[in-house]
């Protein structure tokens, strides 16, 4: 046979022509008729792969795709004729004789700008995507047969620890087994241990009451509580205060705000399409009152998961309607403009951060680039939750009762209905008319979002106003979604089965056929095959309690993450959390009845060296007081706080004199309070499994001069209990004992006397407390948001200074702005 010859080779050698991709097509052509089902590749076959084919995935492809990869990407391997044909993540690479189906021609020919190998612009060259071309066209003969030892092999990334099943690991022995006093502490001394480092001692008992306290409850423990305390001198003395905390109502809601920073809980929805909706979520508070009453039970942490996707699909709901509050989980999250996607988008992302620790929604345009999660993956969990919609109306969870409250409210609320329509069908007759009143249909418009913003706020404040739950149910026909190539709507896949994701069920997982299947997913997050999901939760505990998680990153427990520091340890309380019946309050207080956790902050040089960060424990690390648990202290040292469990929410900005606790405030999305962003609040927009703790300022400024740090000043000193002191010394007593719940040190009590001794007095004053508290809540009385000029010259021209501190008031207000309010070691 003649050797074709290409249009541009006069003078080159033969050997050059025979390189070129036409040059040997139609050899390839006529051979492909009858090795794509031989069963083994002709000599001519095998020829073409040695000299064309393998040199190229070597070069190219191998760097990426083969065993000696530092990373594998995609999962998919090149370096075996079997591998080739699996694939990886996003399916096989080629199919052989189909080069237009295979995604492995897709990739080298550079016409998806997703889809582009090898990467980077390193584009192979016309005559090699050719060749792999025609190889793919006859059948993709390939001699490389697969060792043992590659059979054998695997992803590195499927190794990952948290990929791994959960299992109970056998508690370590040590040499200091008087210190070891639960399992825990087996596990943290035997690390310790290793790089000979020994843990402080105990801390004292005023330290260790108020680390509890706070740990469990947000709040400093009254002075009857330390003394009490104090006084107990039984060996079980720590476990009952332990156990007392765990059973206050105050619990749920200290712990409750910690779920919902993971929760990104709000009470306005985010971006919205301003002209159509109001802002507000009135009924995002019922959620709130969800989560807390769940910590409060101690309700199984399975339970808990499976309410928060799938309440609606519950036997029990039937009976008790409240569950449906659960759906605020999915439902409370940012409205996005309306966009589907992008709410799906922050579901998916809700989800599989908060319950599995991973971040997947970084597959919504590509497969995950560390992680084995495909697009595909993704597009499964989409269906889902497009298979999800919120009713028009939100359901009533609880029986209306005909109060005056309720016919107040209902009045109210119908007539602004009967405005509201009278609005629209104006706004439609001027949409119509020939001659458009543009000014018309402005004030219509303006009046309309007004009116909206009127029915959102009865529904949120008004006592009288029905109790609903943000719900979420299926569609009436539930669909599975196509694959959204580079995430875009106009660019679809194929279509992919509603399913969980196959790096944590296997690849015979069985798709969701109930409804849209978000009861389903519920149940693979607590499977017992599924170990992310305990490991997560008992890592945010760890983390709450110790300053830092065994996994530094809560919401992130991929590939990208460090490794636990104690990989044992979190295995051996996720096992047993699981076994005890997902207790939380049992994991905390396996934790806190620990030696480690018991331990003082004292700090080691050599130690500090060793271990700066302190990941072995050898200490208690010193911890900051979120904003919440400083404004609660604050207002319980002043005996200020309002105790009340539930309810509605408090805008702090419209009623800064508001002593109900933090979590019971308005958190808004879009316009986040000064206060909340200067220490550090948990951004709303995504889940927040850790605060980032910064230092700047505003938060020394913000105990120098708030009212809310001032007036508790001027409460401390108005107390009984001050007032009956003897004198200056009882005084001073009596104020560490209520603001840090010790006696003060011999040089503070000297600093303190000196103090009260030199500061001049201020000028005579009849103010009382009362009108006191007067004076400052007129000062910062409730009144609409404002433009920033606006609202410094309201405040300039009402300004009405507040009495001046006494000299006992100055020295409260000294004690409440040091570092030791808001810290705990």
């Amino acid at each position: 046979m003649n050797k074709p010859k290409h249009p541009n080779t006069q003078g080159r050698k033969p050997a050059r022509v025979i390189r070129s991709a036409f040059g040997y097509s139609s050899i390839l052509l006529f051979a492909s008729l009858s090795a794509s089902a031989a069963a083994d590749p002709t000599p001519a076959q095998l020829q073409f792969f040695e000299n064309r084919i393998r040199p190229v995935l070597a070069n190219h492809c191998y760097p990426c795709h083969s065993q000696r990869a530092e990373k594998v990407r995609g999962g998919l391997l090149l370096d075996t004729r079997e591998a080739t044909l699996r694939g990886g993540d996003s399916g096989p690479a080629l199919v052989p004789g189909e080069p237009e189906s295979s995604r492995l021609i897709k990739a080298v020919r550079y016409n998806d700008p997703d889809l582009r190998m090898p990467p980077k612009d390193k584009k192979l060259s016309d005559a090699q995507i050719a060749d792999l071309e025609a190889w793919v066209k006859m059948g993709a003969p390939d001699p490389r047969v697969a060792t043992a030892a590659q059979k054998a092999w695997v992803d590195p990334a499927r190794k990952h620890w948290a990929w791994q099943p959960l299992s109970r690991p056998a508690v370590p022995e040590v040499r200091n087994s008087a210190w070891a006093r639960s399992p825990v502490d087996h596990f943290i001394l035997a690390k310790l241990e290793e790089k000979s480092l020994k843990p402080n001692p105990p801390a004292d008992k005023r330290t260790l009451i108020r680390r509890a306290t706070f740990d469990l409850i947000g709040l400093p423990p009254t002075p009857e509580e330390v003394h009490e305390f104090l006084n107990d001198n039984s060996p079980d003395a720590f476990a009952k205060v332990v156990d007392r905390l765990l059973a206050s109502p105050h619990y749920g809601e200290r712990w409750g705000r910690h779920w919902l920073d993971v929760a990104r809980y709000s009470d306005t929805k985010g971006q919205i399409r301003r002209q159509r909706e109001d802002p507000n979520n009135p009924y995002a508070w019922t959620y709130r009152d969800y989560v807390i009453r769940s910590f409060n039970e101690d309700k199984p942490y399975n339970v808990f998961v499976i309410e928060q996707l799938a309440a609606d699909k519950l036997p029990a709901t039937a009976r008790n309607p409240t569950n449906l509050t659960a759906l605020g989980f999915l439902t409370v999250g940012d409205r996005f403009m309306g966009m589907p996607n992008d709410i799906i988008n922050d579901r998916i992302d809700v989800v599989t951060k908060g319950f599995l620790g991973l971040t997947v929604s970084c597959a919504r345009c590509h497969d995950h680039k560390f992680d084995p999660i495909p697009t595909r993956d993704y597009y499964s969990l989409h269906g889902i939750f497009a298979s999800s919609i919120q009713p028009r109306v939100e359901p009533v969870i609880e029986k209306v009762s005909q109060t005056a409250e309720y016919r107040e409210y209902h009045q109210r609320r119908t007539e602004l209905d009967q405005k509201q329509e009278s609005l629209e069908a104006e706004f439609r007759a001027a949409q119509r008319s020939r001659n458009r009143d543009r000014e018309l249909i402005r004030r219509l418009q303006r009046e309309s979002r007004e009116t909206q913003a009127a029915l959102a706020r009865l529904e949120m404040t008004h006592p009288g106003a029905p109790v609903r739950a943000m719900a979420l149910v299926d569609a009436p026909r539930p669909q599975n979604s196509p694959v959204l190539i580079r995430g875009e709507t106009g660019n679809r896949g194929p279509v992919v089965p509603r399913q969980f994701l196959e790096v944590l069920s296997g690849p015979t997982r069985v798709p969701f056929t109930n409804g849209s299947g978000r009861l389903e997913l519920a149940h693979a997050l607590v499977s017992k095959a599924n170990p992310l999901t305990p490991r997560v939760m008992v890592n945010r505990v760890w983390l709450h309690h110790f300053g830092e998680g065994f996994v530094t990153t809560p919401d992130d427990l991929g590939t990208m993450s460090e490794p636990p520091s104690h990989p044992e340890l979190l295995d051996y309380l996720a096992s047993r959390f699981v076994e005890e019946g997902w207790s939380l309050k049992k994991l905390h207080r396996l934790i806190m009845l620990s030696s480690v956790y018991q331990q003082s902050s004292e700090s080691h040089p050599r130690y500090a060296e060793v271990d700066p960060d302190n990941r072995l424990l050898w200490r208690t690390n010193i911890r900051r007081l979120e904003f919440e648990a400083v404004r609660d202290a604050l207002l319980a040292i002043g005996g200020a706080l309002d105790r009340t469990l539930y309810g509605r929410p408090v805008d702090f900005a419209r009623q800064p004199d508001s002593t109900r606790r933090s979590i019971y405030g308005r958190i808004d999305r879009a316009d986040l309070e000064d206060v909340l962003v200067n220490f550090d609040f948990a951004n709303p927009d995504m889940p927040n499994g850790k605060r980032h703790a910064t230092t700047v300022p505003q938060q020394a400024l913000f105990f120098m001069n708030s009212s809310l740090a001032i007036e508790q000043a001027r409460r401390l000193v108005a107390l009984p209990e001050f007032k009956a002191c003897t004198d200056e010394q009882a005084r001073i007593a009596f104020l560490y004992e209520r603001v840090y719940q010790r006696p003060p040190r011999p040089e503070e009590m000297k600093i303190g006397l000196e103090f009260v001794a030199e500061a001049p007095s201020p000028a005579p004053s009849a103010a009382t407390t009362d009108e006191v508290r007067l004076v400052a809540s007129d000062v910062n009385r409730p009144r609409p948001r404002q433009p920033p000029r606006q609202q410094i010259r309201r405040e300039r021209d009402n300004f009405r200074p507040p009495a001046p501190l006494t000299v006992w008031e100055s020295y409260a207000h000294a004690l409440l702005q040091a570092n030791e309010t808001s810290f705990i070691n």
